[in-house]
């Protein structure tokens, strides 16, 4: 099991932040939603607040993930207004939904007190993000849906300011399901980080990609697409055996 980590971390080191950056831009459907909305609103804040709060309420989904951002984006280019959220809920997100509608009036009051330049501060320190969502959504810094938020919130930063502005270190990864299936223990994930310098919210993007791309038919760079080959043999590998 040990050389099944090591082929996994080997093949994890190959890729730059810079390789990440080209695959959450060009690769991942939930970036392509969120740019097709910013396109489509003209509204800068809207855009944020939306985008903040359909992270904070993305789990126990109907849809794949990927999916359900698309829908989101479409929803929202034709209903351009917050008022809609319970109405978008009560459509594509409706499992354990007045839980979800009673965490959404509580993060309203969240988002209702954010303005460009509060956005622009948490985005570039996020420390500072993560901690005052989570006392206010009276959770840790390090939940799921709390990180996952400030993954979109940097995805909608991007976009915003056309800029490839990559993620910091030591923020954690959103640990879903599958991520789970490599690992539960939160020291696996940091000391991975130090050991690859790679974020981990850029290494989210990568593995997560990685599990549902047909490699061989995308259209990038022969470099890059050996180093998916590489990840995606390794965690075949990997889980086949865990």
């Amino acid at each position: 099991m040990e050389d099944k980590f090591k082929e996994f971390i080997d093949c994890l080191k190959k890729f730059s932040i810079k390789d990440a950056l080209f695959i959450e831009r060009n690769l991942d459907r939930q970036y392509k939603a969120l740019e097709k909305l910013h396109k489509n609103l003209n509204d800068t804040l809207l855009f944020f607040k939306l985008v903040i709060t359909n992270a904070l309420l993305s789990y126990q989904l109907i849809m794949k993930g990927e999916k359900y951002w698309e829908k989101f984006s479409e929803f929202f280019s034709k209903n351009k207004d917050f008022s809609y959220f319970e109405e978008f809920l009560s459509t594509y997100n409706k499992r354990f939904l007045n839980t979800k509608l009673k965490r959404l009036e509580k993060i309203k009051t969240f988002v209702d007190n954010l303005n460009l330049e509060k956005i622009e501060k948490y985005a570039l320190i996020p420390e500072l993000y993560l901690r005052d969502l989570a006392r206010y959504l009276n959770q840790k810094p390090t939940d799921k849906t709390i990180v996952f938020s400030y993954k979109m919130l940097m995805y909608a930063y991007r976009i915003v300011k056309n800029e490839d502005v990559p993620f910091k270190k030591g923020i954690f990864i959103p640990l879903d399901s599958r991520l789970s299936r490599i690992s539960k223990d939160k020291e696996f994930w940091l000391k991975l980080e130090k050991e690859t310098y790679i974020p981990l919210l850029h290494m989210d993007s990568i593995i997560w990609l990685t599990f549902n791309l047909n490699i061989n038919g995308l259209n990038i760079p022969k470099e890059l697409k050996d180093k998916l080959l590489c990840l995606k043999k390794a965690l075949d590998s990997l889980l086949n055996q865990s």
